[in-house]
């Protein structure tokens, strides 16, 4: 009995423990949480290159006016134009930094930095002023350009500084912008602008109208801008109604104020209203003398041009303004060797507005 009686109670006890949980035992895991570092700052590794190209042109840090709060940020450096090695070296840092940054060309002085084509920084550089030539100044600005490569070659075979105006709406403009660059020709924007006999006389539909707002007014020109490289300045295309009206001119001038850029009027109207306006803002202006081609015949042109060089004379400085056509081209390759054997100089715009300034400073 005894043995009985000590059979039954291992089995409850057994029984006891297979009904409890077994507590098991389980060694501590080591939790590593990581802490996120600060986010890069890739902006600041644009700003880098910006003054690691600064560095390559030998500038020095007083030479450099940085407008870090601007939107979008603007740097003015007092130095000639990169060249276009240094601009490919440029172009290619800004590609290995993640986050789309490119750089374009923006007027004949500006690069822009660009991220997903959103504009973020603006360079601006201003050139060594030339020295005036003494003697009589003359400018002739080439109208209506960028239709074909072919007015161009013809004029970049004169040695005469012939200035580029170029349609930003004609199929060979950018060509047309880049070759004149390449062989030293100032380029200009042939900005068209509503004439008086609109819609009989059309100047595009790109043109810039007195029935758009301010700010439609800005946009547009800011566009019309953007589509040609190396512009120094720009003129009106048509326009007789539009530079009548000074509350238009007003978008148009600020964005040349703005960019260091000059207007010349056509002078399509007697009531243009350039001059008062583009004054108030500080924008470098000159008026059209003479329309050389009027009349496309080749004697009547070549009149012209001797009478643009009696104005020089009286004055000081003229400027002349024509077109691509076959006689015009004829009557300039003929006539331009006379002047300067005359002693006229033959200079871009932006040389005959100094010496106006240095006229007007004396």
């Amino acid at each position: 009995m005894v043995l009985s009686g000590f059979a039954v109670i291992s089995l409850v006890l057994l029984a006891r423990m297979q009904e409890e949980p077994q507590t098991v035992v389980v060694p501590p895991v080591s939790v590593v949480i990581s802490t996120p570092g600060p986010p890069i700052d890739y902006a600041s590794k644009v700003h880098a290159e910006i003054e690691k190209l600064f560095a390559s042109l030998d500038v020095e840090t007083r030479d450099v006016q940085r407008d870090l709060g601007h939107e979008p940020a603007r740097y003015t450096i007092e130095s000639e134009f990169p060249s276009p090695e240094l601009i490919a070296g440029f172009q290619e840092r800004l590609k290995r930094i993640p986050g789309d940054y490119a750089v374009r060309l923006r007027e004949m002085n500006s690069l822009i930095v660009v991220q997903n084509r959103q504009p973020q920084i603006i360079i601006h550089f201003i050139p060594t002023v030339p020295e005036v030539p003494d003697g009589p100044l003359l400018t002739i600005i080439m109208d209506d350009l960028g239709r074909s490569t072919y007015t161009a070659e013809v004029l970049l075979s004169m040695s005469q500084q012939v200035t580029f105006s170029i349609l930003p709406d004609e199929p060979k403009a950018v060509q047309v912008a880049e070759m004149a660059h390449a062989a030293g020709r100032e380029v200009m924007l042939h900005a068209p602008m509503e004439p008086q006999g609109y819609p009989a006389v059309n100047p595009g539909t790109e043109a810039l109208f007195v029935k758009y707002s301010d700010a439609e007014i800005r946009s547009r020109f800011d566009r019309l801008l953007a589509r040609i490289p190396y512009v120094s300045g720009s003129n009106n295309h048509m326009g007789s109604r539009f530079t009548e009206d000074a509350r238009a001119l007003a978008p148009v001038m600020e964005s040349l104020q703005e960019k260091g850029l000059f207007f010349i009027d056509s002078r399509t109207t007697g009531r243009s209203k350039v001059s008062e306006v583009a004054h108030r803002y500080g924008v470098p202006t000159m008026d059209r003398d003479v329309f050389l081609d009027n009349v496309a015949e080749v004697d009547a042109i070549v009149r012209e041009i001797r009478r643009l060089e009696g104005r020089a004379r009286r004055q000081g400085l003229a400027i002349g303004i024509c077109h691509p056509y076959p006689e015009t081209l004829e009557a300039l390759r003929r006539e331009l060797p006379g002047l300067v054997e005359r002693g006229i100089t033959i200079v871009p715009v932006s040389t005959l507005l100094q010496k106006q300034s240095l006229d007007q400073g004396s």
